[in-house]
């Protein structure tokens, strides 16, 4: 798929995300408008029949329009213009709210003429084991003589309550919407994942070729009956012949590494070794080597104690790998530094370069398996990617610390701190 159809759908895909939570949030909301309504309208519906048969028990006069007053959502206050029996009225609103199915937690307190004051009556609990309940104090209301007040103390979650089949479809559109997220995410790495593979592949391709072609080459001159006749030239020939066979056995080393390190299958062979002196004969085989840059690389091995506990081999590669990397991503004039020095009981060892430098973003990504950094299109640096990566495999495997710091333009540095025994 490419790139542009990715991004048309990674677009696509967020704007709808997008436009479908704006519109459940809408009607959720429309929802719970509504449902507050109708338990707004239950109430008092229910509260003025209970007015109604305290007016019916105590014989009055019930002429006035509506004797239910909504202070707010939660809050109601009930005229009834006569005394109230604080028993019948606890039956009246356990009844009546029954059937009217309001299944809330209620507080009502009565006023009385004669104190002046509220009294309160009971905290009526539905579907909850009775227990003891503090109540609030409620506000005296002026101009009415016989009135109870009710209160929905657990208001805020009544609405909630009544609309489960709207919380149903929000949380299995949420789960809907992160499992569409999930899928991006996956597309996304596959297609990075994808894209390292067809760079990998485009190297190892590359690097095969090379030293097949020139034995292909070689072959045919070779292959010539006259060139017995030049015994020094035939000798040239054959000698090229077994470094570029050389090269393809390390290419292929270097991959069948990889797969052994994934599957901690390779050996790991462990015994004292000296730091410094690895790493000056590292040094001293790089300098043998012709290089297409200018290389400098300078020492400063002030480590009194160098001896650590590793596997000789792999150290040398690690030092090795992270020189040559250093040589690779630098402009044409090289400049490296190996430093290394005590640190309490480890072996602090720093490489430096001062090459093209990594970005932040890029930082974390180095290590991973056939990643190399981005260059556009093309990838003016030889290699398969898997310098790092078993740089990272090897230090974890004799649990060293490794760090990197690095500022484009500036240079990057290699810590590798080393427990010693």
């Amino acid at each position: 798929m490419k790139d542009n159809h990715i991004r048309f759908l990674t677009v696509f895909g967020i704007t709808a995300i997008i436009a479908i939570f704006v519109i459940q949030i809408y009607w959720v909301k429309q929802a719970f408008n509504i449902t507050e309504g109708q338990f707004e309208h239950n109430v008092t519906v229910a509260l003025r029949q209970v007015a109604e048969k305290i007016a019916i028990k105590n014989k009055t006069n019930f002429s006035f329009k509506n004797p239910v007053i909504k202070i707010n959502p939660r809050h109601y206050v009930v005229e009834v213009r006569s005394e109230i029996d604080a028993a019948l009225l606890d039956h009246y609103l356990k009844t009546t709210f029954d059937y009217f199915n309001i299944n809330q937690d209620v507080e009502y307190g009565i006023y009385g003429c004669e104190t002046n004051e509220m009294v309160y009556c009971n905290y009526i609990q539905k579907n909850k084991p009775q227990q003891e309940i503090t109540l609030i104090e409620l506000p005296k209301f002026e101009g009415l003589d016989y009135y109870f007040t009710v209160t929905f103390p657990h208001f805020a979650i009544v609405s909630l309550n009544n609309m489960p089949m709207w919380i149903v479809t929000s949380i299995v559109l949420i789960i809907v919407v992160l499992f569409i997220l999930y899928a991006l995410f996956i597309v996304f790495t596959q297609k990075s994942i994808t894209g390292v593979q067809r760079d990998f592949i485009n190297n190892m391709t590359h690097e095969f070729k090379t030293p097949i072609s020139t034995i292909s080459v070689i072959q045919q001159v070779i292959s010539d009956p006259e060139i017995v006749k030049t015994p020094q030239r035939l000798n040239t020939y054959t000698k090229i012949i077994g470094d570029e066979i050389g090269r393809l056995n390390e290419q292929v080393e270097k991959i069948l590494n990889i797969t052994r390190l994934e599957k901690r299958q390779i050996e790991m062979h462990l015994e004292e070794i000296h730091a410094n002196e690895i790493i000056e004969k590292v040094i001293q085989n790089l300098s043998h080597i012709e290089f297409e840059k200018e290389v400098t690389i300078g020492t400063s091995l002030d480590a009194q104690n160098d001896v650590i506990f590793a596997d000789k081999t792999h150290f040398t590669n690690v030092v090795c790998n992270i020189i040559e990397n250093g040589i690779k991503y630098s402009p044409s004039v090289v400049e490296i530094s190996v430093n290394t020095k005590n640190e309490g009981n480890k072996l602090a060892i720093n490489i430096s370069d001062k090459g093209e430098g990594i970005d932040k973003k890029e930082i974390k990504k180095i290590f991973d398996k056939f990643y190399r950094i981005p260059k556009g299109d093309t990838h003016n640096v030889k290699g398969f990617g898997l310098g790092l990566f078993y740089v990272r495999q090897i230090a974890q495997a004799h649990q060293w610390n490794l760090k990197v710091e690095s500022e484009p333009g500036v240079g990057t540095t290699f810590y590798i701190t080393i427990d010693q025994k």
